[in-house]
């Protein structure tokens, strides 16, 4: 009898997260997520730029001017796997164009990279059927975005000399793994805090965190997917676009990672409108 009891659950169970997946596939259509892909993605080209700009500005305050200009370029590595080398060499025009960035345009770039955040609170709240917050206050929550981002960059170039100690003994397969989990933990955690705390709406923390480690996974496949298609040789840009070439396949990743975050965000949603409501 316990046994059936069980396995009727684990059938129930079962079904429910079917019904969930299925939900969240076809919200994905209704709320037009490849449109709002291809929007954020090109709101998010417009304010990288400003972001990079600013976090040069926000780590030069508390850094040194170089270490800050040597991490942003790991970092830039490790996002964009197709296009980090014209886009570090954009910023690093653009700083020795501009010199020194003061406070007053520090605001600016701050509100420039903030439009990125501001667009991706309008696409949530579709997701999660949440009520549109006031202008300023969706400004207030995106420059507050901006700045935790600022924040997480200068503690990561402050403690980064810990991932500079060797580790005699330690094998390269091992590190390499250890990478990768440290990676996908992050991914998770950016994931989740933007799918938990942006929604004008309270959500389920479960729900959220199954909707951030799918997206994790996906866009940690992604990337190296991405790295490897860029790099076979199969789609040709430069004899199509030319000189272009790069900034097509930076579109084209700002678009596979946007398609990705709102993946992720349909699927939370879909099992907090079927198990948590």
């Amino acid at each position: 009898m316990q046994s059936k009891t069980k396995e009727t659950v684990a059938k129930w169970g079962s079904s429910r997260m079917l019904s969930s997946i299925q939900g969240a596939i076809k919200r994905a259509g209704e709320d037009e997520i490849a449109v709002r892909s291809a929007a954020l993605a090109y709101y998010g080209i417009l304010s990288l730029f400003p972001l990079l700009l600013f976090l040069v500005f926000l780590g030069s305050q508390f850094l040194e001017s170089a270490d800050a200009r040597s991490a942003l370029n790991e970092t830039l590595a490790e996002i964009i796997p197709a296009a980090s080398d014209i886009v570090s060499q954009a910023v690093d025009q653009s700083v020795a164009a501009r010199g020194s960035i003061g406070l007053v345009a520090g605001i600016g770039l701050l509100w420039s990279a903030s439009t990125l955040f501001n667009a991706l609170t309008v696409s949530l709240n579709v997701i999660w059927d949440a009520k549109p917050r006031p202008f300023w206050k969706r400004r207030a929550i995106a420059a507050v975005s901006v700045l935790t981002i600022g924040l997480l960059f200068i503690l990561s170039v402050t403690f980064s000399a810990l991932a500079a100690i060797p580790l005699t003994g330690t094998e390269t397969g091992l590190l390499g793994y250890l990478n990768f989990s440290v990676a996908l933990i992050a991914s998770v955690a950016l994931f989740w805090l933007i799918y938990h705390r942006i929604p004008n709406k309270k959500v389920n923390a479960r729900g959220t965190l199954a909707g951030a480690i799918l997206a994790a996974m996906l866009w940690q496949f992604a990337k190296s997917a991405f790295t490897v298609y860029i790099a076979s040789g199969i789609a040709n840009y430069g004899a199509i676009y030319g000189s272009l070439a790069s900034v097509i396949a930076l579109f084209l990743w700002a678009y596979i990672s946007a398609l990705i975050l709102f993946l992720g965000a349909e699927f939370g949603a879909a099992l907090q409108r079927e198990f948590w409501t």
